[in-house]
This record gives structure tokens, C-alpha cells and sequence, in this order.
């Protein structure tokens, strides 16, 4: 493995040598292609819930230049792949890389894109430090390294942060409707694109909410608060317990009407729900599900404090409550 690329991976580059880098990727075409395998093993590596991630990608990725291998590799390894959700790594980074002519500049801008898919959860660590816990059919974009004065990733789906601090560089979370802007602190942000909830809430620090650009309109929260967005409005609330964070061990805590449970099991398990049963709309249910358990497990769960029948359409991915 080049040396420079062997620094690049494990965080310890300077700017100077990031900049030889990536000179050396625009003369060395087997530079740049074993550069875009890193990556997509490097994209993979980063979920595992290990205390240091580089630990584990490191020998992968010398392992991988020692065989020479030519492919794309994507696979690690069934055994550890059964400590994580599968997440899928941004391909734009090929179509960047492998531009003909390429400035430093761009390299520098690349991002990486962690994806989730329906029915599980998934940790990454962003190279700043920074844990996220992704729900189900949720996806991160960051870039490959924080260049400039802030720390800002994008986000569709739930994920909650532990933000690492740094004074001078703080982190932003951008969604489709808000952004969440933090120095180092831990939250929860509700934001799936195309659905009309959008919730964030505090557990320790301090954040800001703002539309758009207009910072100087953000909406302060302390720990234990929420701001969610009712209609055009941004709505204060202070929560006690902390259920609803329990996503993150892999339990759906639900204490709330029907019809809103239903939405989200929608949401986290990618199905078509189908209530064809008003009455079940009157109920309140409460309790807790395992998440590997699927939404059916849930359903027969609730039904027996109301009960209701359902019928599912496996073609069309459909169930039909009645």
C-alpha cells in the first residue's frame, strides 16, 4: 500500500501530504482505482459497532492491496457482517474519480453516503468522532473529510448523534425541511423526506433549529425539549421519558394513536398498510417491540387489547387490516 494512502485511512495525513496525494491520483491511473476500492471497504467498515473502527479497516485494506485484487470488493466477511446493517456506499465516488480530469479541490469535496435498509439499524463513525445511529430506511451523505469551518451532513430518515466537540467547527445537520446546528451535544432527529413529521429532541448540550439559511431565526432548546413541526409551525414540547430512543437498542417504543403507529411501521419496514377498521383510529396503544421481529409480530401483538383481523398481499407488499 502507498504510504500516503495507508495515512490517508487512518486519519494521520497532513494537509501537505493530502495535497501530494492527490496529485499522485491524477498521474497514477492504479493509484486511483486501488483509491476508489478503499473507500467502498472504508464506507462499509465505518458501521461496525467496534471501539475503533480504523482497527478493523486497516488490515482489511492491506490485505486487500497485498492480493492485488482487481474487482471492487464489497464483502467482508459474513461473520461480521452479522454485527451491522447492510449499508450500501455512495457510488458517485467512482463517477468522481474516475472524471479525466480531476483538480484536488473536487477530490477533497467527495462524499460518502450510509444507507439503511427497512427492518434494521446501523452506527457509523464519522471521521471528526462523531457516532450516528441510523434507524431503518435512513441515509447519511457526509463528506469524506470536514475541510472547511463546519461539520455539516445531510439526513433522510431518523438518526440519533453523539456530536463530538469542537469549538471552532460546529456540526450541522441539514434535512429536507430544517437544520439542526450543534457545537458537540447528543439528539435525536425525526426527518424522513416526503412525510410531514419532522421532530428533533435533546438529550444533553444545546441545539438550534432554522430554515434554510435564516440562522438568525433559529429556535434555541435546552436538554429534555423537542421542537417538532406542526403544519408551517415549529412547536416547543419537553419530553420525561425516554422511550422513544430506545430504536437505537433495537425496540419500537409506541404510546400513541393507531393510525400514527401505523405510519411509522410503514416507514421502518417498507410496507403498504392498509386500515380498512375506523373504530382502531378511537385507540391508544403503548408498548414495546422488538425490531428484528417485523411489523407482523407487532400487529398481533396489538391486536389483542382491540382486536382486529389482517390479511397481507406478499406481491404487492400490502396488509390489509380489517
Amino acid at each position: 500500500m502507498h504510504h500516503l494512502l495507508y495515512k490517508y485511512y487512518i486519519h494521520e495525513i497532513t494537509a501537505e501530504e493530502k495535497k501530494e496525494l492527490f496529485r499522485l491520483l491524477e498521474q497514477d491511473p492504479e493509484l486511483k482505482k486501488e483509491f476508489i476500492s478503499y473507500q467502498s471497504l472504508s464506507g462499509l467498515s465505518a458501521g461496525l459497532p467496534l471501539p475503533d473502527d480504523s482497527s478493523v479497516a486497516v488490515p482489511y485494506l492491506e490485505k486487500f492491496k497485498n492480493k492485488r485484487r482487481r474487482e471492487q470488493v464489497y464483502h467482508i466477511g459474513k461473520q461480521m457482517l452479522q454485527y451491522v446493517a447492510v449499508a450500501f456506499f455512495a457510488m458517485g465516488i467512482t463517477w468522481y474519480l474516475m472524471k479525466p480530469s480531476m483538480q484536488q479541490e473536487e477530490i477533497a469535496e467527495l462524499f460518502e453516503e450510509f444507507m439503511t435498509p427497512a427492518g434494521q439499524r446501523a452506527m457509523v463513525k464519522l471521521h471528526d468522532g462523531t457516532v450516528v445511529w441510523l434507524n431503518a430506511k435512513s441515509t447519511l451523505r457526509y463528506p469524506s473529510t470536514f475541510t472547511s469551518g463546519e461539520r455539516r451532513v445531510e439526513l433522510d430518515g431518523e438518526a440519533f448523534f453523539e456530536v463530538s466537540h469542537e469549538e471552532d467547527h460546529p456540526f450541522i445537520v441539514s434535512t429536507e425541511k430544517l437544520n439542526i446546528k450543534v457545537l458537540g451535544t447528543q439528539f435525536n432527529v425525526f426527518a424522513y423526506k416526503g412525510h410531514n413529521e419532522f421532530k428533533t429532541s435533546l438529550v444533553e448540550g444545546s441545539v438550534k433549529i432554522y430554515r434554510g439559511m435564516h440562522e438568525e431565526e433559529a429556535m434555541f432548546i435546552p436538554p429534555n425539549e423537542y421542537v417538532e413541526l406542526i403544519g408551517n409551525k415549529l412547536v416547543k414540547g419537553s419530553f420525561s421519558n425516554a422511550d422513544f430512543l430506545l430504536w437505537k437498542d433495537g425496540i419500537y417504543a409506541f404510546d400513541e394513536p393507531f393510525q400514527e403507529i401505523v405510519k411509522k411501521l410503514e416507514l421502518y419496514y417498507d410496507i403498504t398498510i392498509l386500515v380498512n377498521n375506523a373504530r382502531l383510529n378511537d385507540y391508544k396503544f403503548s408498548g414495546k417491540f422488538r425490531q428484528r421481529d417485523g411489523v407482523e409480530s407487532v400487529l398481533r401483538t396489538l391486536r389483542k387489547v382491540y382486536f382486529f383481523s389482517y390479511t397481507k398481499d406478499e406481491e404487492a407488499n400490502v396488509l390489509i387490516i380489517k
